[in-house]
């Protein structure tokens, strides 16, 4: 038997910390570990294979991100900023996905 998660706010939010806890391990830097490689990986979506559930948790974390930094493009975003900002807009994100949903 398969069980089916479903993405709600405090799972797309897991993935924001998940995320900001890979980079803060991994270290962080926009072209050879970036954001979206992390959020990727935190929602467990590999392209090509695994489950659909996880290609639909990482977009819904890539679009909490961009609405947390006022629609700006976070592959863009991240070009010009530090490690600790990158970590604390991701953790920032999460927070705020976690507000709206209590």
């Amino acid at each position: 038997m398969m069980v089916t998660l479903s993405v709600t706010r405090f799972r797309i939010a897991g993935v924001l910390v998940d995320a900001a806890d890979l980079l803060a391990v991994e270290g962080w830097h926009p072209e050879a570990n970036p954001v979206w490689h992390a959020i990727d990986r935190a929602a467990g979506y590999e392209p090509g294979s695994g489950p659909c559930e996880g290609e639909s948790l990482s977009l819904a974390a890539w679009d909490a991100l961009s609405v947390h930094l006022g629609n700006e493009w976070p592959l863009v975003w991240e070009l010009e900023r530090t490690q600790a900002e990158v970590l604390a807009a991701l953790r920032d994100s999460a927070v705020g996905m976690r507000q709206v949903a209590a």
